[in-house]
């Protein structure tokens, strides 16, 4: 073990998830309340709301590609410190705005700041773990995230949002402080040394067809975690657009959505550690999305708690993102790590905003919920699959190499 603290890094690094995860589930789940507050005719919910959902989606396409190259210039450590400082100070000012345009932008910048943060974080706890631990710690730091996401799911409801909104940008200074005395990894550091050796440099990573088709690869794989997303962001629409009679609640659809995600967290890193195989473990999730959206087909059968049930397996199949970024830094050099896992995630997280356009319209051009989902969900399976079928598998794989020649000078 080259870290003999490494439980108190993890620790604290699954709080920092935490606070990002309970951010992005916050707006889910006060989004109504908010843009009531803002003036916003309830008739304009779903646009306006989308519309912050796709600042919100921008801003983590930003931040993730920015906070990977810093965290490959200068440290993954101070990429993480910045990050929460910048949404920290966003989420407070959100807190106070009552303009509608000022409150997309904060969104805005608050993803920015958080965009890199589990990127980040599973880089550096891959490197300073043993490999055989690598997939159970990235569950256990994604299901702190869900904890967050359960925190705003349970008490969003409870409070004011502006109060919600205090307590995350709090929470983020805080973890910042505990921060301080952390360190980079030992392979980062030594990387680092070699001046001749590029760090997070895009130019040099896109250069190399190999490179290039493992990050499509890698993102074609991720993108269903976010199409998974859609039917909680929107759940009390789809609710009513199935055929739903009963009403749904956003906040206790998010509750079973985290249900699942929790037991999810843990049991994909388990079925990797079985299968001997990280991809197995992501095509597992894939298989399950299917079967669980397949389930709004009973449409008019179903009542609210056959609903939530449905969210919970859409949960449980949306618990990959823990092993399927362990994935994704092992597939790439130390210097050029996080920039790679970070684009992955920034580039899976920007298709949020083709979802959000495309399930809709494809219900609009059926007239049917059921079909535009059932259609959407194939497609990202199909390019999820054969995406997983071309990729290397890591698993046990050491990370003590580096990508490109050593000719390059940074």
């Amino acid at each position: 073990m080259e870290n003999k603290n490494y439980k108190f890094i993890v620790f604290f690094l699954a709080i920092g998830y935490l606070i990002d995860f309970y951010d992005l589930s916050l707006f889910v789940v006060v989004r109504v309340p908010v843009l009531r507050s803002l003036g916003v005719p309830e008739e304009d919910f779903m646009r306006v709301g989308a519309y912050m959902f796709n600042a919100q989606a921008l801003g983590l396409v930003l931040g993730g590609i920015l906070s990977g190259i810093w965290s490959d210039k200068f440290g993954r450590l101070s990429a993480v410190r910045f990050g929460i400082l910048l949404y920290s100070i966003a989420i407070i000012i959100n807190a106070f705005t009552t303009d509608i345009q000022i409150f997309t932008a904060m969104r805005f910048v608050a993803a920015l700041g958080l965009a890199g943060e589990f990127a980040a974080s599973i880089t550096l706890l891959s490197e300073i773990l043993p490999a055989e631990k690598r997939g159970f710690v990235s569950g256990v730091v994604y299901s702190f995230g869900i904890v967050g996401g359960m925190l705003a799911a349970y008490i969003g409801s409870a409070f004011h949002w502006q109060t919600m909104f205090l307590i995350g940008g709090i929470a983020g200074i805080i973890i910042l402080l505990a921060r301080i005395s952390f360190a980079d990894s030992i392979l980062f550091k030594n990387i680092k040394q070699q001046k001749n050796i590029a760090r997070g440099n895009i130019k040099q990573l896109l250069a190399n067809k190999t490179s290039v088709f493992k990050i499509l690869a890698l993102t074609f794989s991720n993108i269903p975690f976010w199409f998974m997303a859609f039917f909680i962001n929107f759940a009390p629409e789809i609710a009513k657009q199935v055929g739903m009679k009963e009403t749904v609640n956003q906040s206790i659809s998010l509750a079973f959505y985290f249900i699942g995600s929790f037991l999810g967290s843990h049991l994909f890193p388990y079925i990797a550690k079985l299968t001997a195989s990280r991809r197995l473990a992501v095509l597992s999730a894939l298989i399950l999305m299917v079967c669980a959206v397949s389930l709004f087909g009973l449409g008019s059968s179903l009542n609210a708690n056959s609903f939530y049930f449905i969210l919970c397996l859409i949960g449980l199949a949306s618990g990959y993102p823990g092993i399927f970024m362990v994935l994704a830094v092992e597939s790439f050099g130390t210097n050029q790590r996080s920039t790679a896992a970070s684009m992955i995630s920034s580039l899976s997280r920007a298709s949020l905003v083709g979802i959000n356009a495309l399930v809709p319209w494809l219900a609009y051009v059926y007239s049917n919920m059921w079909y535009a989902s059932m259609i959407s969900v194939a497609v990202f399976f199909f390019f999820g699959i054969i995406s997983l079928y071309f990729l290397k598998e890591t698993n046990n794989t050491s990370l003590d190499f580096f990508e490109g020649n050593i000719a390059k000078n940074n």
